[in-house]
């Protein structure tokens, strides 16, 4: 016994219902009774779409990269590996135009739903004569466009569907780990993948290791510039808000300070603005948008975040502290926070700090990993 859509084998996972056996451990995504086809979700790409621009011009590394992936998905699987910072998305893109020349289907897949709604405004005005449509909770009453971005829950109703998935931030959560999510992402495809990330981790190379896949690196943000490589403090959880009052008052610029749990975030930001500008924000906090924005804009110097910011922001000559406690930050976590530094060709300031209470293998692993993208280039 198999179900169709997850791929789960686990007898423990099947119920008989009143109308047969279904699988509860993709549930979740609706009922699906184990003799129940999954078709395909038909609909017409338009021809004529795939003409594209961007409003810069690539780096010399980023068109081989870009050449050499558009490429290698015509007949295999990809593995695009860059570092944070390097431009995946515009990377991408021939990829895509290519697979829309010949009206089929694209996708491109990632895990949180401000990033689908910031990429669907960056695809519109990459491909200005295409249908690009975003679809994620709450956001989906249109599911068929030339283009489709969305989150990688989403991809349940697409079983089957795409010539062409970007499946990107395989890396993050909700994704890692989850191979009941992961199933029914590679399920939604019938062509090619391309598996974008900056880190790759065990669960990752086992799915590799399935498929025929080309490897496509780059190690170097468009700036040409080394990655920062973290100063890194280890204090106790009182000296460490010393040094941390001591860093804010010395900065330049504003900062990101990463934290382990809603809770602290908002002590934190409580004790902080006594002293400082400064605001706070986590995954459910109803005001969470408004006080990104804030903070972009320059109202506040410093945010106190979860690992929600640890991806899918960009902010000129940012700084970086996490606070990592007890090892709450695995290497994926550490080495996205840090990428939040120095993205972009103007942007060539920032520092990083880790402030830990001890010695960790995630934090000597993140070191390594900078270091040795450093000698790339």
């Amino acid at each position: 016994m198999e179900c169709r859509r997850c791929g789960n084998k686990d007898i423990n996972y099947f119920y008989s219902g009143s109308k047969g056996y279904y699988c509860r451990k993709c549930i979740k995504f609706s009922r699906l009774l184990i003799e129940e086809d999954l078709n395909s979700f038909n609909y017409d790409v338009n021809l004529g779409v795939e003409e594209y621009s961007f409003n810069f011009k690539l780096t010399k590394k980023q068109e081989k990269a870009s050449s050499i992936c558009a490429k290698s998905c015509e007949y295999s699987d990809v593995l695009l590996h860059c570092v944070c910072g390097a431009g995946k998305t515009e990377i991408v893109v021939e990829s895509m135009s290519n697979y829309l020349k010949k009206g089929l289907k694209v996708a491109y897949a990632i895990s949180r739903r401000e990033v689908v709604i910031e990429l669907e405004k960056r695809f519109k005005s990459i491909f200005k004569k295409a249908k690009v449509i975003s679809v994620y909770g709450g956001h989906h009453d249109t599911l068929d466009g030339d283009l489709i971005v969305c989150t990688c829950h989403q991809l349940y109703r697409y079983y089957k569907t795409f010539d062409l998935l970007i499946l990107d931030e395989v890396d993050a959560f909700p994704l890692k780990g989850n191979e009941t999510l992961m199933n029914i992402s590679l399920n939604a495809c019938k062509g090619k993948i391309i598996f974008s990330s900056a880190t790759v981790d065990d669960d990752l190379k086992r799915i590799l290791n399935k498929r025929v896949y080309k490897i496509v690196r780059l190690y170097t943000k468009p700036n040409n510039k080394p990655l920062v490589v973290p100063k890194v403090k280890y204090l106790n959880k009182e000296l460490s808000l010393i040094y941390l009052y001591y860093l804010l008052r010395k900065m330049d610029g504003q900062c990101i300070i990463f934290v382990s749990s809603k809770r602290q975030a908002y002590l934190l930001y409580k004790l902080f603005k006594l002293f400082f500008l400064c605001t706070y924000v986590y995954s459910d906090l109803d005001d969470r948008q408004k006080n990104i924005d804030d903070f972009r804009n320059g109202k506040y110097k410093y945010i106190f975040s979860t690992s929600v910011l640890e991806r899918g922001i960009t902010i000129p000559n940012i700084n970086v502290v996490i606070l990592n406690y007890y090892s709450i930050f695995d290497e994926s976590n550490l080495i996205q926070m840090l990428g939040r530094l120095q993205r972009g060709l103007n942007s060539d300031l920032g520092e990083g700090y880790i402030i830990s209470n001890h010695r960790s293998k995630q934090i000597d692993n993140t070191i390594k990993y900078l270091k040795e993208a450093n000698a790339y280039i």
